[in-house]
């Protein structure tokens, strides 16, 4: 059983709450307070930021492909003296270590994990069950669900296996707690869609303790500058295309408010 009549070009707006006029983008500051971190891939905190977002299905990368990024990844510390299991046993000395790396060599292998991530997305993978209508509302809708009190969402596209969005943490709320929420409460619904599906609409693994939609880690970039803000409100809205993904098969939604700091997309 799938949900193919519902299965139809979708373009939305983020609805505005009541104090939408108090959104606002905030670039990168370069000289602000910045938390430097790394668990599979490097993460950037600052407070009030904006950030570009990618969550993905947890079947959507092959297992050939996970080990051939953990190879390159490793291969990337030992040349620039960083010890993988330092993560595990000291993550803060970790973290210490790989922001002492010049910072022009770090954002070329950070650019280069980026592109591999979401080039591979791209390809659709896994059982892409975010290409079904149901799905792609409850996590639109989970993401919306804070939309004003906890973050300031902006655009946004459910791809069959992933997700793109621009998001802005509001107040002392942190990244990690707001996609975690939107995982968690997105999972539970869309595991209870999933539940009287035909065996070929069921994630194909791989296997954990305990059943996971998501994969655990994210990935995420502070949007540096309004020019930047542009590109990706361009990517997020072009990557139906680029991907090559049927109509019906994802579902976008443009943001208003944000339309003040960068051009939206045609």
């Amino acid at each position: 059983m799938s949900d193919s009549s519902e299965n139809r070009s979708r373009q939305d707006e983020i609805k505005a709450p009541d104090s939408a006029s108090r959104a606002t983008f905030n670039p990168f500051d370069p000289n602000g307070p910045c938390r430097v971190y790394v668990r599979g891939l490097p993460h950037w905190r600052q407070r009030g930021a904006t950030y570009f977002v990618t969550f993905r299905q947890d079947d959507s990368i092959p297992l050939k492909v996970l080990a051939e990024w953990l190879d390159i990844r490793q291969r990337w510390y030992r040349a620039h003296n960083l010890d993988a299991k330092l993560k595990e046993s000291d993550s803060d000395r970790f973290n210490l270590l790989y922001s002492q790396i010049p910072e022009g060599i770090r954002r070329a292998f950070e650019r280069r994990q980026a592109r591999m991530l979401h080039e591979e997305l791209d390809r659709s993978h896994g059982s892409c069950v975010l290409k079904h209508g149901l799905p792609q509302k409850i996590v639109l809708d989970s993401s919306a669900h804070f939309h004003g009190t906890r973050l300031w969402l902006g655009d946004a596209v459910i791809m069959p296996n992933h997700v793109h969005a621009l998001l802005t943490p509001i107040g002392d709320y942190e990244l990690e707690e707001i996609l975690g929420s939107i995982k968690k409460w997105s999972s539970r619904l869309i595991g209870e869609w999933l539940a009287p599906q035909s065996p070929e609409v069921q994630p194909c693994g791989p296997d954990h303790p305990k059943p996971r939609f998501w994969q655990y880690e994210s990935y995420d970039r502070i949007v540096r500058d309004r020019e930047e803000l542009t590109i990706f409100r361009r990517y997020i809205a072009n990557n139906p295309e680029a991907a090559k993904a049927r109509t019906g098969d994802y579902r976008y939604s443009a943001a208003p408010w944000l339309d003040a700091f960068a051009q939206r997309p045609p």
